[in-house]
């Protein structure tokens, strides 16, 4: 199981953003959250966590904790 702190530093780092995410944070509030970012995402849980994510569970995400829910089932699969 991945932290989520480590979590949220990885998210920030993939998104190249300064601002605070923390696990409630809205995904619509970060302003450099968009379909090219869902990408992105997939492609990076695929990388560091060696998990392959649904697209469907992230473009159905709203909070973070939604990515890292699905990235935390993911592992839970392998």
């Amino acid at each position: 199981m991945i932290s989520k702190e480590k979590f949220a530093e990885d998210l920030n780092e993939m998104l190249g953003t300064n601002e605070k995410i923390s696990m409630e944070t809205d995904l619509m509030d970060i302003e450099s959250w968009d379909s090219f970012s869902m990408v992105a995402f997939i492609a990076m849980a695929e990388e560091k966590y060696s998990v392959v994510i649904e697209p469907f569970s992230v473009a159905e995400a709203v909070l973070v904790e939604d990515l890292y829910d699905a990235v935390n089932d993911a592992v839970r699969r392998k």
